[in-house]
């Protein structure tokens, strides 16, 4: 997809007037279930690609998706632009990497789940998280009416929670048996491990060494090179 493209959808997503999904890659339509692994991706990292292999191998899942959240619950935005975060993802996905390339106007992974049922009636969508991401879900300051919107969201979507950094999968599992709103969702939660190398990766460590110049090992070698010939990351 040209970078004009790529401009027109992500400009489309934000105008919109309710929770949206747009496709960017130029792939197969979705056809059974899909693993969606929503990020930031400022950079794509080899942990992401690592989540996304991971789920490619949960039982009943057929395909991938990596999906831009245009908007962050806690945090505005700021390294890479939308269109170079959308650009490294395909740079990735071009090479053979087996996964789409979507764009989410939605903070939460509850009004993610809306948006892609709306879009892809019928297609069921699995989300991947990391453990930081899995505590939000279940956090209630992020919502208004929690048990209502957590009912309506694992009534269509199970959740591939995984290690991530320090919090290895023994946290993850006590978290749910220890929270209430998740204990009542864990047979929709499903745990898996991912290796420890690549949990312990992160977008902030490829940031850092970008400002320097520097490569960093957290990141694909497409995904370097991008940063490499965009001068991402660093003070122009």
């Amino acid at each position: 997809m040209s970078g004009p493209s790529i401009d027109r959808l992500l400009i489309e997503l934000e105008r919109a007037p309710r929770w949206e999904v747009a496709r960017f890659d130029a792939g197969h339509p979705f056809s059974g279930r899909v693993a969606v692994l929503p990020s930031a991706f400022n950079p794509p990292t080899v942990a992401h690609l690592e989540l996304l292999a991971l789920a490619r191998n949960v039982p009943g899942v057929v395909s991938t998706a990596a999906m831009l959240s245009t908007r962050n619950v806690d945090k505005g935005l700021h390294g890479a632009s939308l269109p170079h975060r959308i650009g490294m993802l395909l740079a990735v996905a071009e090479r053979g990497e087996h996964h789409a390339v979507l764009g989410a106007n939605a903070a939460r992974i509850a009004d993610q789940g809306e948006a892609l049922r709306r879009r892809y009636p019928g297609v069921p969508f699995d989300f991947v998280a990391g453990f930081d991401t899995l505590v939000r879900l279940f956090d209630p300051r992020y919502y208004e009416n929690m048990a209502a919107e957590l009912a309506g969201f694992f009534a269509h979507h199970r959740v591939i929670a995984t290690n991530r950094g320090e919090a290895h999968t023994g946290t993850v599992r006590d978290f749910i048996e220890s929270t209430p709103a998740a204990r009542d969702y864990r047979e929709r939660v499903l745990v898996h491990s991912l290796a420890e190398h690549p949990a312990s990766l992160s977008s902030t460590q490829a940031r850092e060494a970008a400002a320097r110049g520097k490569e960093h090992p957290a990141v694909p070698a497409e995904v370097a090179e991008y940063i490499r010939r965009h001068r991402l990351y660093r003070d122009r």
